[in-house]
């Protein structure tokens, strides 16, 4: 099944993938190919494309795209494409694709995710995630006087993948240091994946039981990711599902965590030729992944598909420690190509990149002035997370800087508050381009500024030793935050920020 579209006159889309956010939107001069059933991607996807010119596309079963020649092609073997007319702006296009493809259900994630930093022990610790470590690492969190907010205990908490309790060698008194941290102001998650080690009780338990992912001669599917050779959670097996709801629920119940980050479940771990309970898609097992966190009102998310308008926490997938290799680049074209998908609550990924080879001993050079900028970007994004302490890797100068940033985003926490509690009704993104809002002005290609909200337009710089950029204004009267100066738009300046600002306009 195909469904060819010949693009309008100054017609682009936006769509298809977080990941893919650098490469939108897509236009007459695009030649451009993006695979779905299934997809490779690691971050946020859905079955939509939507248009400048007030059109989309949805496919129930996920659709393949190419453009050529001012063409898009788009086919899938499951379920028709449809394109749907009429809608005039990317905006009235994307509130029609909401309202009719992923409604809301008006709940939002935990005010704690937005008002406060988040923490993961990621990049601190590695695979040497601890007991000491984590108290020393939240002790510094006070005695710097940074908010306390949630904190996430990523990868190699627990004996291994399967076995969801603490390690004993590493964390000798979890329950101590749970209520310490709850004592302290924390949420507490843990990270958690759908991944079993194929040598353990565990596998061997739900084998017999009946469950996992299975190659189509009935034998367990052994799949190798980044950590090593597992087998894999069947989420469409009730087996499956009690088991690792019974792993959750204990962990809650007995340590009182709050909630998971729940990594993995990519689409690329799976098969469509997989035997599966369900007989479900590569897609689908993601899709069931996400919508498992739902049990849980603390959860975060790399991957995940269809789930748009859920209270579900996206995260961007890992970034460099990098100006333009895979890391501060993209942080804002890929947070305004998740927000057009729909998933309203995003976060930038770690503050300075959550690559951990970067930070290995012998890695390439830690940039202070790039962890500085890499926070003034995340600042007035829907939520912020720290992983590599900045109070550690930083100066007392440039650590000063960071503390100033924040001082910002607190004026504008209620601002974003308030857009947050709206997406949970409409579904609007927080992150919106700029031809969101100002749509026909010409702005459709400008992917590093944001809007958050109709009135706050942010643009941070992006190059290493600049202190100005250039800056696209859209037509109106602005009010620049850091000057009070009033300008006239429909127009470009430059903006001037030191390390310890970050360019905002605000229409008056």
């Amino acid at each position: 099944m195909t469904l060819k579209i010949t693009l309008l006159e100054n017609e682009v889309w936006y769509g298809l993938a977080s990941d893919e956010g650098y490469n939108m939107p897509l236009d007459k001069s695009s030649s451009y190919s993006f695979k779905m059933q299934p997809v490779n991607t690691p971050n946020q996807y859905a079955p939509l494309l939507v248009s400048s010119m007030g059109r989309y596309v949805w496919g129930e079963d996920g659709f393949d795209t190419t453009i050529e020649n001012g063409v898009i092609e788009l086919t899938s073997s499951l379920a028709p494409v449809k394109l749907y007319e009429g809608y005039k702006t990317l905006r009235g296009a994307f509130t029609a694709a909401a309202k009719a493809h992923f409604p809301t259900n008006g709940v939002l994630p935990p005010v704690d995710f937005f008002e406060k930093p988040q923490y993961n022990t990621w990049i601190e610790f590695i695979y040497n995630q601890n007991e000491e470590g984590i108290y020393n690492y939240c002790k510094t969190i006070h005695e710097n006087n940074m908010p306390t907010g949630v904190i996430m205990i990523d990868d190699m908490w627990s004996c291994y993948y399967g076995r969801w309790d603490f390690d004993r060698k590493k964390f000798p008194n979890p329950d101590k240091l749970i209520n310490t941290l709850h004592s302290w102001g924390f949420k507490v998650m843990l990270w958690i994946c759908p991944f079993i080690c194929p040598d353990s009780e565990e596998f061997r338990y739900i084998r017999d039981a009946g469950g996992l992912v299975r190659n189509q001669d009935g034998s367990v599917r052994i799949v190798e990711w980044w950590d090593g050779f597992s087998s894999v959670l069947d989420l469409s097996n009730p087996v499956d599902m009690k088991w690792l709801c019974e792993q959750c629920d204990f962990l809650t119940n007995t340590y009182g965590i709050d909630g998971f980050k729940l990594d993995a479940g990519d689409a690329r771990f799976y098969l469509d030729t997989d035997k599966t309970y369900g007989n479900v898609t590569a897609n689908e097992q993601c899709e069931l992944w996400a919508k498992f966190g739902l049990r849980y009102a603390y959860n975060e998310y790399r991957a995940c598909y269809k789930c748009a308008g859920l209270p579900l926490v996206q995260r961007l997938q890992d970034k460099r420690h990098s100006w333009d290799n895979d890391g501060l680049n993209l942080l804002i074209p890929n947070m305004l190509a998740q927000g057009i998908l729909g998933y309203a609550y995003g976060c930038p990924d770690m503050v300075g990149g959550g690559q951990y080879l970067d930070f290995l001993p012998g890695a390439k050079q830690f940039d202070p002035e790039l962890f500085v900028r890499y926070t003034a970007t995340s600042t007035l994004m829907p939520m912020i997370q720290f992983s590599a302490a900045p109070w550690r890797v930083l100066d007392d100068k440039h650590y000063g800087y960071v503390k100033s940033l924040l001082k910002i985003r607190e004026e504008f926490l209620p601002l974003i508050m308030s857009l947050a509690d709206e997406a949970a009704k409409s579904g609007e993104p927080i992150v919106r381009y700029l031809e969101y809002v100002f749509p026909h002005e010409g702005l459709e290609h400008i992917t590093d500024e944001f809007m958050i909200g109709d009135s706050v337009l942010v643009a941070p710089i992006l190059e290493k030793g600049k202190i100005s950029r250039k800056v696209v204004l859209p037509t109106g009267t602005w009010k620049e935050r850091s000057t009070g100066n009033l300008i006239s738009g429909g127009c470009t300046i430059e903006a001037i920020a030191k390390l310890d600002e970050l360019p905002v306009f605000i229409k008056q």
